[in-house]
């Protein structure tokens, strides 16, 4: 299964998500605790480790177990979450 997780609040998310029309659910994570558990984000840091404002995007990719498989700090591309998710199986 494939979740967003952003920092945003709820009307910007719905709007973004409308807008890009993204198949996957977003989690909220105004505190960034699932982005600083998952590697995505530091604690005290004021965003994720990518800049979105670039379109960049961190990613996880977690097994099955919970376990993290693969940090991927900076996605920027469809082309490339594709070939992340790819190599995996």
């Amino acid at each position: 299964m494939v979740f967003g997780v952003n920092d945003r609040d709820q009307e910007s998310v719905r709007a973004w998500v409308e807008k890009e029309g993204l198949p996957f659910p977003v989690i909220l994570d105004p505190d960034r605790s699932i982005a600083i558990a998952f590697g995505m984000s530091t604690a005290g840091d004021e965003r994720y480790l990518a800049n979105p404002a670039e379109g960049r995007r961190p990613a996880v990719i977690i097994g099955e177990d919970g376990a993290i498989l693969r940090l991927l700090p900076d996605l920027a591309t469809v082309e490339g979450q594709i070939e992340a998710l790819a190599g995996l199986v």
